[in-house]
């Protein structure tokens, strides 16, 4: 007795844990009775279990959250991925749609349908310039492989850009009408019998002179090809901004606004000959 009073602390303990050896042992052998000492033990047992079932359950939906906010994000990668394509696959639409655009106003304008029937179009992109601020000079990536040699004409949806210098596979370069090294002969569209010959001025606009003297040329008019050397007749070339007589030459020069904005150039249309 002395021994317990000394322990007491265990003393409780051991006794509380004999009553509930006690009460499971009954519990167990009253299994589906509903008795006193049952529900007594469910509680307690229940009391016991919770933390634990807690626990497992709370660890349980942690897991759950995990797996579904990895699934969450795969789900977001392919969602990304598949509009990424569509943006792609819509950009496509629109350039193929630009250039069947391209080449209907070419085929209707100034009388241009009429050199359809001899040529075949190959569009490309200009992927390098000579380094200016124009594009005198430049590279498109379609070459020999698909005819384009050299003199092949150059043009997009705004007229005439120039003409191949050179061509391999896979690459051409151009030389655009703005070059001083570039001559082009034209006709004025409101008068088809005013004849003249016009070149780049090295400052990305043109510069040309009438071939008669007395030509009724005025500022204002439409200058398209003439049909006179290796461009076909009827593409767009640009508008005459100003008209000048020259002394020394006795000709009438003329300041020409090129039709093509030459500053920003990314798809040209070459004409290869059937």
């Amino acid at each position: 007795m002395n021994w317990l009073r000394e322990h007491k602390t265990f003393t409780v303990i051991l006794s509380v844990f004999l009553v509930l050896i006690i009460v499971v042992t009954i519990s167990y052998r009253n299994i589906g009775n509903s008795t006193v000492l049952g529900r007594s033990a469910d509680r307690v047992v229940s009391l016991v279990q919770w933390p634990f079932s807690a626990a497992a359950n709370g660890i349980k939906s942690g897991l759950r959250g995990i797996l579904q906010f990895r699934s969450v994000l795969a789900e977001n990668e392919e969602l990304k991925d598949r509009i990424a394509e569509l943006n792609r696959e819509i950009i496509q639409i629109r350039l193929s749609q630009a250039e069947l655009d391209e080449l209907r106003t070419l085929s209707n304008v100034l009388g241009y349908e009429d050199v359809t029937p001899h040529y075949t179009y190959v569009t490309a992109d200009v992927i390098a310039m000579d380094g200016s601020n124009w594009f005198n000079l430049f590279t498109i990536n379609a070459g020999s492989e698909a005819g384009i040699e050299k003199d092949s004409v150059v043009i997009n949806g705004d007229g005439l850009i120039g003409r191949v210098l050179e061509s391999g596979t896979g690459w051409a370069k151009v030389i655009s009408i703005i070059d001083e090294q570039n001559s082009v002969s034209f006709k004025v569209f409101r008068d088809l019998k005013l004849l003249g010959i016009l070149s780049g001025d090295g400052k990305g606009s043109l510069k040309g002179y009438m071939i008669d003297p007395e030509a009724a040329v005025i500022e204002g008019d439409i200058l398209i090809t003439s049909g006179m050397g290796m461009y076909p007749e009827g593409i767009p070339i640009g508008k005459v901004t100003k008209v000048e007589w020259n002394n020394d030459t006795l000709l009438k020069t003329l300041s020409i606004e090129p039709s093509a904005y030459f500053k920003n150039l990314q798809k040209v249309t070459v004409l290869v000959k059937k």
